[in-house]
C-alpha cells in the first residue's frame, strides 16, 4: 500500500513528445537544442499543473544526458535516472517560496562558481521564483546576466507579473498554456485504457471540466474518482464526489429559465440543492451550458457536454433554434454578475432562487424587423429604409416617404482638361483638389471669394478673395500660391486680389457653407422622422429617444451616426 505512486507522478512525461498541449514550447526548445543555441536562463510560466517543473527536468536531462546534448535524452543513463529521481548532484531544485531571504540566495550563488561534479552543466531549477524578495532578485541580477559557461538557470512561476523586469529581460521566456479539453480528454482516456480501468465518456468529461486545463489537477481528480468508484470512472461517482450535475438536467433547468417557467425553476433549484449541489457550482454549470449553446447557435458545432449515458439531449437543438444570440448573451451576463452576489449572501439557496427568477423573467430583446411587423398600420416605409432605393436595414437613414435633400457636401466637378471652362469659384477649388490637395483645403476652409469673373471663352480673368483666417499665411502668401498654381495650369494672366482678415461682415467659406447646410438638413430630417407615425410607435414601445438622423451619403451612413 505504501508503495503506490499516484497517476500524476507515474505518468509524468519523460520526453518532449509526451508533454501534453505545449507543442509551441517543446518545438522551440527542440530547435534550440539541435542548433546548439541554448541560452543560460529560461523562464517557464503558466497555471498550476501544465508542466513547468516537468519541462525544467526534461531540459536538465537534455543538457546533462551522458549521450550528449540533444532534444531526445536516452532516459537510461545514470544522469537521466538521477534527474528523474531528483537526486542528481549537479541539478539543484530549489523551492523559492521557502528560500526568500537574501542570505539564502547568496548561499546558492556562492556555489555557482564551482564546476559540475559529474555532469556537463550545473542546472539550477527555481520553482515559484516570484516568491523571492526584492533583495534576493537584486542579488541574482549580476550572476544571471553573466553566469559561468557551465551554469544554466531554469525558473518556473505561476505569477510572471510579480517578477521584476530586470530579471525577465535576462531570461528566455516560455508561456505554457492551459491544456485544451479535447487534448486532456484524449490523454485521460489513453491513461485509463493503459491502466485497464473501465470508464464512461461522461465521467471523463466531467473530470476534465473540473480540472480547468491543468493536467495535474485532472490526474489527481482521476485518482480520487477511481478510488471513490471502486476502480471505475463513472459519471455517477464523479457527480457524487465533486458535487457536479448531469448536463441533461442542467439543460432542462436552462430550458425553464429561458422560457420563463418560474415555478419549475424554483423546483429545479431546490432539487439540485437537496442533492448536495452547491449554488455557485450550479451557476457555473449554467454559465458553461449557456456559453456552449451560444457556440452551437453561432458556429453550428455541438460542443455541449453529453449526458450521463453519453448521448446529447434532444432539448439541445430546440433551444438553439428558439433562443436568439442576444438573449443568450443577456442571460450569461445576469448569471455572471449574480454569481458574485452568491459569495456574500448569508442564505445561499435564497440568493440562488432570486438570481434564477431574475433570469427567468428577463424579457427577450426583440429584433427591429419583428417589432415593425407587430405594429398595426405599418404601411409607410420603415425608418431604416435607405435613400434612393438602397437595401433596407441601415441603422440611420432619411425619414420614411420623404424625398431626401441633396447631400450637403461640396460638389467636386471633373478636372478641367483640354481647355474646358472654369465658371465658378467652387469649380476652381474642386479642380485644385484634383491637382494640389493642400492648396485646395486652404482655399476651401480659409478663404471667401467675393468676385469671380471669366472672359468670353470661360477662362478665369478676375478673382477677388478675402481671408477668413490668417493661420496658414498672409494675403501675399495666398495670392502667390494661387497665382503659381494657375500659371502651372496654363492661366498666367488671372488678376488676383486678396484682402486681409477684418471684423467686417463676410460670406461663408465653402467649408463653412457645407457644414451649415449639413446641419440644416440633419435638423429637417430629425424633425420629419420624429413626427412619422411608425417612429412614434417604436419610441413609445421601447421607451426610447430619437437623438438625431443623418442622411446616407454615397450609399454609406454619415460618420458619427
Amino acid at each position: 500500500m505504501s508503495s503506490y505512486v499516484v497517476l500524476a507522478r507515474r505518468w509524468r512525461p519523460r520526453t518532449f513528445a509526451t508533454l501534453v498541449g505545449q507543442g509551441h514550447v517543446t518545438q522551440a526548445l527542440t530547435h534550440a537544442l539541435t542548433m546548439g543555441r541554448v541560452p543560460h536562463a529560461f523562464l517557464f510560466s503558466g497555471i498550476r499543473g501544465v508542466g513547468k517543473t516537468t519541462l525544467a527536468r526534461l531540459l536538465a536531462m537534455c543538457l546533462d544526458c551522458e549521450q550528449g546534448v540533444s532534444a531526445d535524452p536516452c532516459g537510461q543513463c545514470t544522469s537521466c535516472r538521477e534527474i528523474v529521481a531528483g537526486n542528481h548532484p549537479d541539478v539543484l531544485e530549489i523551492d523559492a517560496a521557502s528560500r526568500t531571504k537574501v542570505e539564502q540566495m547568496r548561499e546558492v550563488l556562492d556555489m555557482v562558481g564551482y564546476s559540475p561534479a559529474v555532469s556537463r552543466y550545473k542546472v539550477y531549477i527555481l520553482d515559484e521564483v516570484h516568491m523571492l524578495s526584492s533583495q534576493s532578485f537584486n542579488a541574482l541580477l549580476k550572476t544571471l546576466e553573466e553566469p559561468p559557461a557551465h551554469v544554466k538557470f531554469i525558473f518556473a512561476t505561476t505569477e510572471p507579473r510579480k517578477i521584476p523586469a530586470t530579471i525577465l529581460s535576462r531570461c528566455q521566456r516560455y508561456d505554457l498554456k492551459r491544456v485544451p479539453r479535447d487534448l486532456l480528454t484524449a490523454h485521460l482516456r489513453q491513461i485509463l485504457e493503459t491502466e485497464s480501468i473501465p470508464f464512461d465518456p461522461a465521467g471523463v468529461e466531467a473530470v476534465v471540466r473540473s480540472a480547468g486545463g491543468s493536467v495535474r489537477d485532472a490526474l489527481s481528480l482521476l485518482d480520487q474518482v477511481i478510488a471513490h468508484g471502486a476502480g471505475a470512472v463513472r459519471f455517477a461517482a464523479v457527480s457524487d464526489l465533486l458535487g457536479l450535475t448531469d448536463p441533461e438536467s442542467i439543460l432542462h433547468l436552462l430550458d425553464a429559465l429561458l422560457h420563463g417557467r418560474g415555478p419549475e425553476v424554483l423546483q429545479g433549484a431546490a432539487d439540485f440543492y437537496n442533492h448536495g449541489v452547491e449554488p455557485d457550482s450550479l451557476v457555473r454549470e449554467l454559465l458553461d451550458a449557456t456559453h456552449r449553446l451560444t457556440q452551437q447557435k453561432l458556429l453550428g458545432i455541438v460542443t455541449l457536454a453529453t449526458g450521463a449515458q453519453g448521448t446529447t439531449p434532444d432539448i439541445l437543438p430546440r433551444l438553439v433554434a428558439e433562443i436568439s444570440l442576444e438573449h443568450f448573451q443577456m442571460v450569461y451576463q445576469v448569471l455572471l454578475r449574480g454569481s458574485q452576489d452568491l459569495r456574500i449572501a448569508e442564505d445561499a439557496l435564497q440568493a440562488l432562487e432570486m438570481l434564477l427568477l431574475r433570469v427567468a423573467y428577463l424579457k427577450p430583446v426583440p429584433s427591429l424587423e419583428k417589432l415593425l411587423a407587430s405594429l398595426p398600420n405599418s404601411d409607410p416605409a420603415p425608418p431604416g429604409e435607405a435613400v434612393g432605393g438602397s437595401a433596407p436595414g441601415s441603422v440611420t437613414g432619411s425619414a420614411p416617404g420623404i424625398a431626401p435633400d441633396p447631400a450637403p457636401v461640396v460638389v467636386r466637378a471633373a478636372p478641367v482638361i483640354g481647355g474646358q471652362p472654369l465658371t465658378s469659384w467652387q469649380q476652381l477649388v474642386s479642380f485644385a483638389a484634383s491637382r494640389e490637395g493642400g492648396l485646395a483645403v486652404k482655399l476651401e476652409q480659409l478663404v471667401v471669394c467675393s468676385r469671380f469673373e471669366t472672359d468670353p471663352n470661360g477662362v478665369p480673368c478676375t478673382i477677388a478673395l478675402r481671408l477668413a483666417s490668417d493661420i496658414y499665411g498672409t494675403p501675399d502668401h495666398f495670392k502667390q500660391s494661387l497665382a503659381q498654381f494657375l500659371t502651372a495650369q496654363g492661366m498666367p494672366d488671372v488678376c488676383i486680389t486678396v484682402e486681409p482678415v477684418s471684423a467686417a461682415p463676410r460670406r461663408d467659406t465653402l467649408g463653412e457653407a457645407a457644414v451649415r447646410l449639413r446641419r440644416e438638413l440633419q435638423a429637417r430630417l430629425t424633425e420629419k422622422m420624429s413626427n412619422h407615425p411608425v417612429m412614434q410607435k417604436i419610441i413609445t414601445r421601447l421607451q426610447a429617444e430619437l437623438v438625431r438622423v443623418e442622411p446616407l451619403v454615397s450609399g454609406k451612413v454619415g460618420q458619427g451616426a
